[in-house]
């Protein structure tokens, strides 16, 4: 099976530009940036303003989470296609139209998650901020 499953993930990349491995790294990081978001929010000892911009972004992480497992069902349902032909050993073809859709929405994801590892970045110095006001 591995000798199959290697020809789909080969076609995906060369012949459609379509990266699985990129797609589950992108996953993992924004995971880590949930991870990190949901440890901030465990703390209530905050500002408002500070509390109020961590769960913005949490709830922004958790939308993208959403928009992410969107785009994994998609190359899962890529991936079969593809997979299919390989084990029937006929020749399969991806719709051009749904791949571009796909690679347009994974552009806009990844440019979200960039800004929203920054706003996570800067949400340590806002904490900083804060609790220098309270000392």
């Amino acid at each position: 099976m591995q000798k199959e499953e290697f020809e789909v993930s080969k076609r995906l990349i060369t012949e459609y530009g379509v990266s699985l491995s990129l797609l589950k790294e992108l996953d993992e990081f924004l995971h880590s940036i949930q991870e990190f978001v949901q440890y901030l929010g465990t703390n209530q000892y905050y500002s408002d303003s500070v509390n109020k911009k961590i769960f913005l972004t949490t709830l922004d992480v958790d939308t993208l989470i959403l928009r992410l497992q969107s785009l994994h069902l998609q190359a899962a349902q890529f991936q079969d296609v593809l997979f299919h032909g390989v084990l029937s050993k006929k020749k399969t073809s991806l719709d051009a139209a749904k791949i571009a859709a796909f690679k347009a929405e994974f552009d806009v994801v990844l440019t979200d998650v960039n800004a929203l590892h920054k706003r996570a970045l800067e949400l340590t110095q806002d904490i900083r901020i804060d609790y220098s006001r309270k000392l």
